[in-house]
């Protein structure tokens, strides 16, 4: 199951033959075309290794969280349960998802991209950083919650270094809530 989620760099080949008849003259002209597909930088983004490399840092003593089912994609998804008892956040942080130092190339362009699921319209939020830097918050109001329905959001990000982390933050008003996260790839846009 492990390999539906697995990205791997593929190289393709093209071949093109045309023949340019004037007259009965033909000439013929052969072409190649080699494109690359490039790959996530994210390792295990989908989850279906378990948890690590990824850290998690829990402030909120309220805060469960766990990898399971459902998924957008395989078998398993990153999920933090808030049972609203706890309320000791940090800076209104209930959780953190952080990634490993991710090798970049400076100055080229990436695209962040990751499916969220909110089981209820109050179930919080959760704000994405790259290098600490704040990118983008997702809550349930922004593609819908309920179901096992997973939204798809991407953020554009042209690192300066030659690494980066990237870093989910889940915060949770009063109210239970279960957000998930899942299929997070990281590559050159």
């Amino acid at each position: 199951m492990a390999f539906r989620k697995m990205l791997t760099a593929t190289m393709f080949l093209a071949l093109g033959v045309s023949a340019n008849c004037i007259h009965g003259n033909c000439n013929r002209a052969e072409t190649t075309e080699l494109s690359t597909v490039t790959t996530s930088t994210v390792s295990n983004g989908g989850f279906e290794s378990g948890l690590a490399p990824w850290t998690v840092v829990v402030p909120d003593s309220g805060i469960t969280y766990f990898v399971g089912a459902p998924a957008q994609a395989g078998s398993n998804s990153f999920q933090v349960r808030l049972t609203p008892s706890g309320g000791n956040t940090e800076f209104g942080v209930s959780a953190r998802l952080i990634s490993a130092p991710i090798a970049v190339q400076p100055n080229v362009p990436y695209k962040l991209s990751f499916w969220t699921n909110f089981d209820n319209a109050d179930a919080g939020f959760i704000g994405v950083q790259i290098n600490d830097v704040p990118k983008r918050t997702v809550d349930a109001r922004d593609h819908g919650y309920g179901g096992n329905t997973f939204a798809l959001t991407e953020v554009l990000y042209t690192p300066t270094t030659t690494s980066v982390t990237i870093k989910f933050e889940y915060l949770f008003g009063n109210h239970a809530g279960l957000d998930r996260i899942d299929s997070i790839v990281f590559a050159p846009a």
